[in-house]
Parts: C-alpha cells; structure tokens; sequence
C-alpha cells in the first residue's frame, strides 16, 4: 500500500524524489508541468527559489519521503532480539478464514437515521454501566450486548453511516467516548475481514467494555503524555476491567479474553504480558489495530491529534513491528486513507469532507464542500464524486490533496447533516 502523494518541505528533498505538484501554478516557474524527477541538487536550490513545500508522487519516486513523526516508539529494539524472538516477531500473521461476504445493502442517507439512534443508544448504555460500577453495583450485560448487536447490523447494512457518527460525535466529553468509536473501527475492520457476525459482536463488546476499567483510574492519567510510571499506574484499566466482568460473572469468554490482550503487541512491546506475534490471540490483534487508530485521530486531551492519512502512514510504519503486516495492510483497506466524515482540502484549496468511499477508488471518495478555494463558506453543500473526475475552474480534474486535522475547519455538524441528508441529529430527526 503506498500514499499516492506527500506534502515535503523544500528543505526535505532529495535526489531521486518525484515532484508531482507545487505550491504555486506552474506557469510561474520553470519546471515542467507534468512533473519530474529531482536529479542534482541544484535542482532543489531552485525549487527554493518558488515554493515553500512541493508534493512528491510516493510509487514514482526512487528513495522514500520523509517519515511521518511516530507515537509510543516500541521499547523493544529488534536489534537487541534473540533469533527465536525475532522469528516470532516475523512469523506471517495467521488470519482467522472469512466466512462471509458483506454487501452494502442500505443507503447512507437511509442508514444514518438509524445510525443516530444506534449511537445515542450505546452512549447512554456505557453511561449508565459506568454509573452502576461507580455506586458498587453490577452492571447490565445483557443491555450492553444489545446495544452492540444492533450496532453491527448497522456496519454490516452500511459502515460509513456509524464512521460519520463517529466525526459528528467526537467531542472527547465523556471517557468512553474514544471506545465507543474505537469498537466502530473494530466492526469496520471485521466485517471487512469477512468474520462472523458472533465475532463482530465480540470484538465490538470488548472493545466498548475496554472503557470500564479506565473508568476507574484516576483523571491525570487521561491527560497529556505519561511518565513511566504513569505509564504502568494506567496499564492497570485491563485488570480493573476483568475484575468488574468476573464481578457480574456471566460475561462471554471470549470478549474477556480480547480485553485481556488487545494491548499487547507484534513485537513484545505491550501489556500486560508483553506476548509476541501469533501468540495473540487473532481478534485481540484485529481489536488492537482498531484502538491503537482512535488513540491516533482522537488522542487524549494534551496530545496533537493525528489527521487520519498521518495515522495510516503512523500504521504502515509500524507494519511488521507493533503491529503484523498483513492486518496492517488489511485495516487500511478497511477504512480508507480518507474515512467518511474525515476533513480534506482539494487540489484547488476547497476544503470538503468525506461522504462516501468506493472500493475500488479509495484515493478518490465523494465529497462534501464545505469551503470554498477562496475560504468562503459554503451555504449550499456542493457534492463531488471525485472518482467522476470532477474539474476546478481551470479544467483541471479535482483530487485530495491531504487530509487535515477536525479541528482545521468548524464545522456545524448538525447543520451540514441537515443540508446533506435531509435532517438533524440529537432528538430532532423527524
């Protein structure tokens, strides 16, 4: 999987590079407007002359692009590994057998109603299971399992209906909030990997229960970066959380043992037993990508959020080190490099967001205007299917240029919901 293009600074060029775009028209400098290849160092002076940033095509070019900054660096240096680690580390990730094809059966706009509801629904179960924790007693299995089952029926009738709620509901007010949309990643992923429904519904319940334990550790250990230990102080939400599900005593095997090991990674570097490669179990692994994302676009408060390509890039970095290639590869193909609701900025410098991606044109989604290329605020949504080749007011066809963070454009979500689909969130649906 490579990124088409990436933003680089002039002052990160190297030789061998493939310069596809320019921060200025082409018409303005000398270089040819088809691009080219960087092949002396003077080359690069003169771009300094004209640009602040080009844009380097990843597959043309001959030597890698920058690397995009990395989160939680693994402990575990593979220099340092005995053989018998290191072959554990590098063993091919054994894939549980797909045994369903799932199949896009509802619209969008038809699925988002249900969907709303849906999420509404699962926030206020969590909120109330945490609640009933906090005055000593047993929480409500039986209403969490609910909540999640209806949950993926919705990811199987259509995934990108649940990934928009999860842009129009990320305000991060509420602790559980990034296990709620980490469990939609989780669903995502599965029900691309073709698993069944039974561990769709697991993976989504341990994902969601994950926050229990958390729950109980206290406020400063959700804020900012950690010492080490802090670190080791917040490792321990896994035991609190087994102990509440052993407290209420009927919970799924299963979903207990995914939330025992979905922090644990490729290379030995996790918690709580620092287990390597395969000796993961497969659904921990699947449910462990899905967490490790949301952390990355909805980081806890005090930390940069990443936009969803520098989590995709963050993710294929770490292929064959956190985390094993093949579900690596596989979750990027799952959600797409722009996930729906994502924020990007067009090649004419329109901002848009993300309303749909087609299989077989991920880098190419449907998209909403939002902004103008002169910053202007759009009152009427303009919907482009970039897979159509749409072009800009010079007859050039419209492309991504990069992703930004949610926080780049403010967005009423609830109006823009209304202007695209026809209603409102949050009890206002008609």
């Amino acid at each position: 999987m490579h990124l088409k293009t990436q933003q680089v600074s002039v002052s990160n060029l190297e030789v061998g590079m493939y310069v596809s775009r320019l921060d200025v028209p082409w018409v303005k400098t000398p270089f040819p407007i088809q691009g080219f290849y960087i092949t002396k160092q003077d080359e690069i002076s003169l771009l300094g002359q004209y640009c602040n940033h080009v844009y380097i095509d990843t597959i043309l070019s001959k030597v890698e692009g920058p690397l995009v900054k990395q989160r939680w660096t693994p402990s575990t240096s593979d220099n340092k590994l005995d053989p018998k680690t290191q072959k554990l580390i590098n063993e091919k990730a054994r894939m549980k057998s797909r045994v369903e094809h799932y199949e896009v059966s509802t619209p969008i706009k038809k699925e988002l109603r249900t969907a709303e509801k849906i999420y509404t629904n699962v926030t206020s179960t969590i909120a109330s299971a945490i609640s009933q924790i906090d005055n000593g007693e047993p929480i409500q299995l039986n209403t969490v399992e609910k909540s999640v089952r209806k949950m993926v029926d919705s990811v199987i009738r259509n995934p990108d209906a649940l990934v928009w709620m999860c842009r129009v509901r990320q305000e991060n007010s509420q602790l559980f909030e990034n296990s709620i949309r980490a469990a939609v990643w989780g669903l995502v992923f599965a029900r691309h990997l073709g698993l069944s429904r039974k561990d769709l519904n697991d993976v989504g319940a341990a994902l969601i229960l994950s926050s229990i334990g958390k729950s109980k550790l206290p406020r400063e250990l959700h804020i900012g970066e950690l010492d080490d230990n802090e670190q080791l102080e917040f490792q321990k939400h896994i035991e609190y959380t087994i102990e509440e599900l052993e407290y209420m005593g009927t919970i799924n095997g299963q979903i207990k043992f995914i939330i025992s090991n979905y922090c644990e990674r490729n290379n030995g570097s996790g918690y709580p037993r620092q287990i390597i490669g395969n000796r993961i179990p497969f659904l921990a692994r699947v449910s462990g990508i899905s967490d490790y994302y949301e952390q990355l676009i909805n980081p806890r408060p005090g930390i940069e959020a990443m936009t969803p390509v520098e989590a995709v890039a963050n993710l294929y970095h770490n292929r064959g080190v956190l985390f094993q290639r093949e579900l690596i590869e596989s979750f990027i193909q799952a959600i797409g490099i722009y996930p729906t609701g994502s924020l990007v900025e067009l090649s004419d410098h329109s901002v848009a967001l993300v309303l749909e991606q087609k299989e077989n044109a991920r880098l190419r989604p449907k998209v909403a205007l939002v902004r103008n290329h002169y910053g202007i605020e759009l009152d009427k949504s303009n919907v482009l299917d970039l897979s159509e080749s749409p072009k800009d007011d010079n007859g050039i066809p419209l492309e991504v240029l990069h992703s930004l963070p949610s926080s780049a454009v403010d967005v009423d979500n609830d109006m823009l919901t209304d202007k695209l689909f026809g209603f409102k969130w949050f009890g206002m649906a008609s």
